[in-house]
């Protein structure tokens, strides 16, 4: 049985509703997805000093405007009681998070590994050039927490093995992930990372359903 007090830490209810809650989400989506380019330019800028710290004096300025207003903590995961869920603050999928990527998860209706597609550039960057490993992990991770959970159940990460089989270029990256095993409580998943010469890296994880919500 669920215990209420975990599971309210987890998805702490707010009557807001449903159209709302995608308002909002487009409105700071904007916001995150224009960071997400001043990211990408700070990288790769080659523009002069003073252009470079005009830059860094708007931005600032623009930073101390937003934090007038603002929430405490971490985001979370939350819902409106009517099957909308929002996890803004997710470290890759999530709309308010510039540093996300962010990965669009797609659940095929017909069944199937569950997908996902998305173009990397500097701010993901290892090795010149290349995806660095801790960021294909974290996609992996997360891509494959979905399919364990199969929109029935919460499960967590319990194990998580990776096998890195070549570098991958940074651009467009392919993620599928699907679930080999279930041992009680446990889902064995499986899930690749593709470029456009096949797969990269390959991941096997167990995930697992926590006491509080069996």
């Amino acid at each position: 049985m669920t215990s209420p007090p975990h599971h309210t830490a987890y998805f702490p209810l707010e009557d807001v509703p449903t159209e709302e809650v995608d308002r909002q989400e487009a409105v700071y989506a904007g916001l995150a997805g224009a960071v997400r380019d001043l990211l990408d330019a700070t990288l790769t800028t080659d523009a002069p000093d003073e252009v470079v710290a005009e830059a860094g004096a708007a931005v600032a300025a623009v930073t101390e405007r937003l934090r007038e207003r603002q929430a405490d903590g971490a985001t979370g995961v939350k819902t409106n009681g009517r099957g909308r869920t929002w996890s803004w603050g997710n470290a890759v999928i999530g709309p308010r998070n510039a540093t996300a990527p962010p990965l669009d998860v797609v659940r095929p209706p017909e069944g199937g590994p569950v997908r996902a597609e998305v173009t990397l550039g500097a701010a993901h960057q290892g090795e010149p050039g290349i995806l660095h490993p801790g960021a294909a992990v974290k996609m992996l991770d997360h891509l494959m927490g979905v399919v364990a959970a199969d929109g029935r159940r919460l499960t967590m990460t319990g194990t998580l093995r990776v096998r890195y089989r070549r570098p991958t270029p940074l651009g467009t990256v392919s993620l599928a992930g699907w679930i080999s095993g279930e041992e009680g409580s446990k889902v064995l998943v499986r899930a690749e990372l593709s470029d456009a010469d096949g797969v990269t890296v390959e991941a096997d994880g167990v995930f697992v359903v926590p006491r509080w919500a069996r």
